[in-house]
């Protein structure tokens, strides 16, 4: 198909024609200086110059060689630029004064020819003339005689310069007053006149710092003075900032400017090369400023020292060239080095014994025992948490007591240990603690507060109310202290009710009520009131406290918390506070219960357990409600806590087809199906949906969801006793994965029971049986189930115990290891006396499985 060309017009053919044409030698001049082609546009004028010697052409030559000396000026050209500048004077017929000559000629150093403009340049106006001379000022002060003799005897520079000498040759002395005298004759309008305000500003720099500013903002930018008011503006600036101004300034405004600081001349040197480095888009390295400041021994403060030393674990390789400026490293030096330097490189169990090696070293009195106590409070920092929130090691308890005997004035330490044995439920230890606290520290709110707290943990309820009282008398307005006071009371309550003794109760309750302030927490003590009797005020009261409550499951949760606190049997307890579980369940109650859940503190786990085992169909029934995202998370991290795996796996999985693309909800599930030991036990395509989550979690920069997806896919890090620590370095790499399990599998010959007992531990009920059920026959597995009675943990006991009657002849067969092994250790919980004993299983070759990974 062919295309049909468009007719020209015959307008369209002359414009075509007249684009065609060529430049003409005029416009192609303009247009090559339009483009910035000065030297090409030079010669285009001067060719046309020679034809005919038009104005324009001339103003077009004068632009050209303006732009071409400026081209040759900012590449530093300063002479070439200053003869083109001449040529457009010589051809154009423009005054040398203009423009950037006069500034040219300065930097130049051609001050003889400068001054030569005063005397040449007789064709310009009075204004430009003055301009001319106050440009030259500082010139002339500098000047030798026979180029002064070119200035006119009534020049203001003449005339003025030797006031402005005596005003300059005051300031050097100091002398204010003749300063004054000089610069009063001075006129105004003077081309010396910025001086006037610079030599004052000098003077009053370090007395009158906010008057030498004021004065010294009066000097325009780029004056004749301006290399002296840079310098003073740097003097101005207060703190280390005048260093970033120092490299800026020219040589004499550089030594002018320390002199002013009082810098001693065998440091400037180092000096300037510290302000050059700062004036860097980047921060120097370690190892460059330590080549700075070593074999300087001349200009280098002795405080330089200590300086190095805090950089060299960031370049440990300068360590000689440290020890030949300022002398060898003590051996207890040596080793915080090392200790820093592996710490920087993230080789924490490294670090940690050079740590304790350097703490070792400095704990005698003769040395820094201080210095002890902070390096094994810096270990506490590093090793607390193992990332899996099981709270503060035994080895970290350890070391907190070791600081506490080399510094015990320290509070925040003492404190960290009383916490820390109480968490780890140990109240002897902590009292202990507590005594040693308050030796030194008898009067201090915060040591007091964790004495209330450690009392009421050992059931101590007066000791608690009493010591609790003494933080009162310090601190009246401590709102904790009032709270706890109040739980005293409720827990003596508590402790009275079940020795049956409703008199006391009563009077405990009537002191929790005067310390008491939110309804809720009034309600619990009505609670208690109507449990503590049967009679027929008392289920008044139970009735009351109920419709508080309001709410059919958040009333439930509170009785029956409060039944099993007291040792009742929780369904009638339940039956009498007339509260029916069978009511339909909210999501504003399931909110309300899981608020309750989380400020729970001194509840034990088997407690709660036994309440939601109470309310356990409701709440699973209220997981398919419409949750909001944020409201579903808190409930499965509330249960999560508590770890309700059943309770968590049916909000988790509601939530993850909810949300299928949120990776927490991907954590909950596994977490929920297989606990801890979900490395173990999940399905390939579990594995892959954790990868998948864990990719997207880092996308999103959810940092918390990915840690705790890996810590999920990863078996639990290898610990080291504490005498292995300073052997660390005969360590080679340790495949942590297979000796965890070579330890797993030489203690299930030795002892099956322990190592069972081991996997209970990591996996819990749930997944022990689930294993056991692809393992043991279906007959023997149902007779087993029957022989529990429904209790999911003696059934689970159950199965570890047959197992381990199974594998006992195998282990005769394995020979001895020739080391001396420990005694096998005894069951977590004997197998219950009423259960029959279970016949031992037929081989099954699936058995072979259990123990396979």
């Amino acid at each position: 198909m062919s295309v049909s060309r468009k007719k020209r017009t015959p307008a369209s053919r002359v414009r075509q024609a007249v684009l065609a044409e060529p430049l003409t030698p005029e416009a192609q001049a303009a247009k090559t200086l339009a483009a910035g082609q000065y030297r090409q546009a030079i010669e285009l004028y001067k060719t046309l110059l020679k034809q005919e010697r038009r104005s324009e052409w001339v103003d077009g030559l004068a632009a050209s060689y303006a732009g071409r000396a400026g081209e040759l000026a900012a590449k530093g050209m300063l002479s070439e630029a200053l003869v083109v500048w001449r040529n457009r004077t010589s051809l154009c017929d423009r005054p040398l004064a203009e423009g950037p000559y006069v500034e040219w000629l300065l930097r130049a150093g051609e001050h003889a020819a400068a001054l030569r403009l005063l005397v040449t340049s007789a064709d310009l106006s009075p204004s430009a003339i003055a301009e001319l001379e106050t440009r030259l000022a500082a010139v002339v002060l500098t000047a030798p005689a026979e180029a002064l003799a070119q200035l006119a005897a009534d020049s203001p520079l003449s005339r003025h310069r030797a006031l402005a000498l005596a005003a300059i040759a005051a300031c050097a002395r100091g002398d204010q007053l003749a300063l004054e005298e000089q610069l009063r004759a001075i006129p105004f309008r003077s081309p010396y006149r910025d001086l006037r305000y610079l030599l004052k500003s000098l003077l009053l720099l370090t007395e009158e710092p906010t008057q030498a500013a004021e004065l010294s903002a009066r000097v325009a930018a780029g004056g004749p003075f301006e290399s002296l008011a840079a310098v003073v503006r740097a003097a101005l600036l207060t703190g280390s900032r005048w260093l970033a101004a120092l490299p800026a300034l020219d040589d004499q405004g550089r030594q002018l400017l320390l002199d002013l600081k009082g810098c001693p001349q065998s440091r400037r040197s180092l000096l300037l090369n510290v302000a050059t480095m700062a004036t860097l888009d980047s921060a120097p390295s370690p190892g460059r400023v330590l080549e700075l400041l070593l074999h300087r021994q001349g200009g280098v403060p002795a405080s330089a020292a200590i300086l190095c030393r805090r950089l060299l674990p960031f370049a440990d390789r300068r360590v000689p060239d440290y020890e030949s400026t300022f002398g060898p490293l003590a051996e207890e030096e040596r080793e915080c080095l090392a200790a820093l330097t592996a710490e920087l490189h993230g080789e924490l169990p490294l670090s940690k014994a050079h740590w304790l090696r350097a703490a070792g070293l400095l704990s005698a009195p003769e040395k820094a025992p201080l210095q002890a106590a902070l390096i094994l409070r810096h270990l506490v920092e590093l090793f607390a948490d193992d990332g899996r929130g099981k709270g503060m090691s035994a080895q970290c308890r350890d070391w907190l007591e070791r600081s506490l005997a080399l510094d015990p004035a320290d509070v925040g330490t003492q404190l960290k240990l009383i916490q820390s044995h109480r968490q780890a439920g140990d109240l002897r230890a902590a009292r202990t603690a507590v005594d040693q606290a308050l030796a030194h520290f008898a009067t201090d709110p915060a040591v007091l507060l964790e004495a209330v707290e450690t009392a009421l943990a050992g059931n101590a309820f007066k000791k608690a109310v009493a010591l609790a009282k003494r933080v009162l008398a310090l601190d009246p307005i401590n709102s904790r202290v009032r709270a706890l006071i109040a739980q005293a009371h409720l827990s003596h309550a508590r402790k009275q009710i079940r020795a049956r003794r409703p008199e006391a109760a009563g009077k405990e309750l009537d002191l929790a009520e005067q310390w008491l302030t939110a309804a809720s927490e009034k309600s619990v003590v009505k609670l208690l009131r109507g449990l503590s009797a049967t009679d027929a005020q008392a289920s008044g009261l139970l009735h009351e406290a109920v419709a508080e409550f309001g709410g059919n499951l958040l009333a439930a949760f509170h009785v029956l918390l409060e039944g099993a606190r007291l040792g009742a049997q929780l369904t009638p307890t339940l039956r009498r506070a007339g509260i029916k579980l069978s009511a339909a369940t909210t999501a504003r109650e399931v909110l309300a219960v899981v608020h309750a859940i989380n400020a729970l503190c001194e509840v034990g786990p088997r407690t709660l357990a036994a309440v939601l085992d109470e309310l356990r169909a409701p709440l699973r029934g209220a997981a398919r409600h419409d949750f909001s995202e944020s409201e579903r998370i808190s409930i499965c991290e509330a249960l999560l806590r508590r770890n309700e795996r059943s309770l968590l796996q049916a909000y988790a999985d509601a939530g993850r087809k909810r949300w299928p693309e949120r990776p927490i909800f991907v954590y909950f599930h596994v977490f929920a199906r297989h606990g801890s030991a979900a490395y173990l036990l999940i399905s390939l395509d579990e594995g892959m949906a954790l990868e998948e989550a864990l990719d997207k979690a880092r996308e999103e920069g959810d940092q918390r969801t990915a840690l705790r997806i890996r810590e999920l896919l990863s078996p639990p890090p290898a610990k080291f006793d504490d005498e292995d620590a300073d052997d660390f370095d005969d360590f080679g790499d340790l495949d942590e994965f297979g000796e965890a399990f070579a330890k797993v599998e030489k203690t299930l010959f030795t002892n099956p029971r322990a190592a069972l007992e081991m996997l209970f531990e990591m996996a819990g009920e749930e997944a022990t049986i689930n294993m056991a059920r692809a393992v043991f026959p279906a007959s023997e597995f149902s007779k087993m189930e029957r022989a529990a009675g429904g209790n999911r943990k003696k059934l689970a006991r159950l199965l570890i115990e047959s197992v381990a009657e199974e594998i006992r002849p195998v282990a005769g067969s394995v020979q001895p290891d020739p080391q001396p092994q420990p005694q096998p250790q005894p069951p977590l919980a004997p197998p219950s006396p009423v259960a029959p004993k279970a016949k031992p299983p037929v081989h099954d070759d699936r058995q072979r499985d259990l123990f396979d990974d």
